[in-house]
């Protein structure tokens, strides 16, 4: 089968975020598959770049941020096969986020409020509708059905399972992180505490919450923030316990994956994306986002647990390897890709 991705961030590996990492693993994936995929980002015009690869589906992400809505048009009215994978909620929410006065807002639990200033008044909603939609989990997709946007298949994400994984002595040492980019206050331990985001001074991200959680406790966490990925996942290997803080609706949380990749112990706030991965108590623990006192006490309680540490650490590994390996998810792609626009 040949892929066509239709991506509007031209960025190289480490300079963006989730959205152009999961793009070059999903790229791999396929490849390991024997499938072959190709990128267009702008340059030259999308009907070239159609004729010349002959694609039997093209794939388009992030396309509001970069380069509009005109590639999604364009399929549909050529009628040619194509799947659009939505990230954050952007087709009715102007903020991208569904958050509202700093909490999240009503369309995360119901339907959005029609008067909300962040209510986007544009034709997105209609023009998402004319393809065939992918979610990233099964939370995200009910929060688009409830609020006008169809969604015709979710697809879970994966990552490179050999470059996330365990160190070969399971993390006995902590190591020197010279290339961290930042570190939360507090006297460091023998327990290794770490949290990772590409936007960390994005306050829906929640590393406020963290620093927070963190005050007046014996512990730090430090952030792996602007480093090239093979970095992450060497870092990632000196973590006992890994916090994913994020308090927005999640459409699924690549470093959270990575970190459960590499057998780290993971905390997460109970958002969409981190609920798809976790199941509390067996891959991770879950507490209430934004819950500073649920977060403290979940950091503590794992600290001073090595034997919890050790078993969540390890099914979180062997959940990654099963469902979230580059073939397992570009196996969910074909099989999507398979049954789109029949």
């Amino acid at each position: 089968m040949k892929i066509l991705f239709i991506h509007g961030d031209t960025r190289g590996p480490g300079e963006g975020g989730g959205a152009e990492s999961l793009l070059r693993d999903q790229a791999q994936g396929l490849k390991k598959l024997g499938h072959e995929s190709a990128w267009w980002s702008g340059q030259g015009s999308l009907e070239q770049a159609i004729e010349q690869f002959q694609p039997d589906v093209c794939h388009l992400m992030t396309l509001h941020c970069y380069m509009g809505l005109a590639p999604a048009v364009y399929l549909q009215k050529h009628n040619i096969p194509h799947v659009w994978h939505v990230q954050d909620y952007w087709p009715w929410c102007e903020g991208r986020m569904l958050i509202r006065d700093g909490q999240s807002c009503p369309a995360v639990e119901g339907e959005c409020d029609p008067g909300c200033s962040q209510r986007e008044r544009r034709n997105y909603l209609e023009i998402c509708n004319g393809s065939f939609i992918v979610a990233g989990n099964a939370y995200t997709a009910e929060i688009y059905r409830r609020n006008g946007l169809r969604c015709d298949a979710v697809v879970e994400l994966g990552v490179d399972v050999e470059m996330f994984s365990p160190s070969a002595n399971h993390r006995a040492a902590i190591g020197n992180c010279t290339e961290i980019t930042e570190s939360f206050k507090g006297e460091k331990r023998e327990v290794s505490i770490y949290t990772s985001c590409a936007w960390p001074g994005a306050p829906w991200k929640g590393m406020d919450v963290l620093r927070e959680a963190l005050a007046g406790t014996p512990y730090e966490a430090l952030l792996i923030s602007g480093v090239p990925r093979d970095k992450v996942a060497s870092e990632l290997k000196k973590a006992d316990i890994f916090v994913f803080p994020s308090w927005y609706e999640e459409t699924f949380g690549l470093c959270l994956c990575e970190a459960m990749a590499s057998g780290c112990a993971c905390i997460a706030a109970d958002s969409a994306g981190a609920k798809a991965q976790i199941e509390p108590g067996v891959t991770g623990l879950l507490v209430q986002k934004q819950n500073v006192a649920e977060l403290r006490a979940a950091i503590l309680k794992l600290a001073q647990d090595a034997e919890l540490r050790g078993r969540l650490g390890m099914a979180a590994r062997k959940h990654a390897l099963w469902e979230h390996s580059l073939e397992a998810m570009a196996a969910r792609w074909v099989k999507v890709y398979e049954n789109a626009n029949l």
